[in-house]
């Protein structure tokens, strides 16, 4: 065999040898690869079952590391309620009355002037009439008739003005119909939106007098004090029962045209606990809470959300005694951790 044949030969074994070693060492690595993943997979879960139902444990270490934090509900009272709806109502038509009514006050006031010249000016041409026989009877009576055209018109426009100010009391009752005559300011809070008016519908029976104030529960559950103006007096063919109007501040989770909730406090006072935004989790459309049931365990409660008040839910001391621990910062960590425990123990 020629020497450069073997030299050839050499080479081929040494490409071969190293592909090998290349090959193995690819092979080794995707094993420990593999071999962590499948580590990774059957991690410890933090997720069992007790008694039937699902508990996560988490050491104070890794609650600390996840910003998971627990608070104790404290005991407070309200008084039970009645749940009524409201409407936040367009105010254009309003405005359009407004503008209507100042329209026939400032005629009103043109006409009252030139009554006042023409009565002044039927005094001048009779006095002189009077004394000197300088002014003719012709120019009396016409000075006359002017007064009595000028007295016709202000009647005219008077009853104008007690028309325009009637629709508006007929729509929106007479506290609405002052705010109109008065230039109110409260008007032009509800006319450029700083304020919202609510036609607020009891339920018939349920509530004998309109209560001073009501709660509107807004788009984000939270609930907005509304306070009452008038009864009004058309009723809508839609919500039947009689209809109040409250007067409820400015909130960007409102808006003319939606429909609200209200809670109407009534009764004796009862003993619960709020619920606060911060605790609450929701999943399939309910509402949950993590509640440190033990040492260093968490389960998962529902809570019921017929109750909403100002900065949760309120719960009688039946269902969230006092005391308890609920988590109310890092509950949705706990909730996914909850899922992917449930996820293991299928796989």
């Amino acid at each position: 065999m020629s020497k450069p044949v073997k030299v050839l030969i050499a080479v081929l074994v040494a490409a071969t040898a190293a592909s090998i070693v290349a090959m193995a060492f690819m092979a080794a690595s995707r094993g420990d690869q593999d071999e962590d993943e499948e580590e990774a997979v059957k991690a410890p879960s933090h997720v069992s079952l007790q008694n039937g139902h699902t508990v996560i444990h988490l050491d104070a270490p890794t609650r600390n590391r996840e910003g998971i934090q627990v608070s104790t509900l404290k005991p407070t009272t309200q008084r039970a309620e009645v749940h009524a709806s409201a409407v936040l109502l367009p105010v254009n038509d309003l405005a359009s009355s407004r503008s209507s009514y100042i329209a026939a006050r400032a005629q009103l006031e043109r006409d009252q002037v030139d009554l006042d010249l023409a009565r002044k000016q039927s005094q001048r041409v009779k006095s002189l009439y009077d004394q000197n026989q300088n002014m003719s009877l012709k120019a009396v009576q016409d000075a006359e008739a002017a007064v009595r055209k000028n007295q016709a018109q202000e009647v005219a426009d008077e009853q104008e003005v007690r028309l325009q100010v009637d629709a508006i009391r007929q729509r929106w009752g007479n506290v609405v119909a002052a705010w109109v005559t008065n230039n109110s300011s409260a008007l032009e809070a509800v006319l450029t939106q700083g304020r919202y008016l609510a036609q607020v519908t009891f339920p018939p029976g349920e509530v004998a007098k309109a209560p001073a104030t009501v709660s509107l529960i807004d788009s984000a559950n939270r609930a907005v004090p509304a306070r009452l103006v008038s009864a009004l007096a058309q009723v809508t063919p839609q919500i039947q029962g009689i209809s109040f109007l409250y007067l409820v501040g400015g909130n960007p989770e409102m808006a003319v045209g939606m429909n609200l909730a209200v809670l109407v406090p009534i009764g004796q006072r009862l003993s619960g606990t709020v619920i606060p935004q911060s605790a609450i989790v929701w999943w399939e459309g309910k509402a949950w809470v993590y509640e440190e049931s033990a040492p260093d365990t968490f389960t998962r409660r529902e809570i019921p959300t017929q109750t909403p008040t100002t900065g949760g839910y309120f719960t009688s001391e039946t269902t969230f005694a006092p005391g308890t621990k609920l988590v109310t910062a890092g509950a949705q960590i706990l909730l996914s951790e909850e899922f992917r425990g449930e996820i293991q123990q299928e796989d």
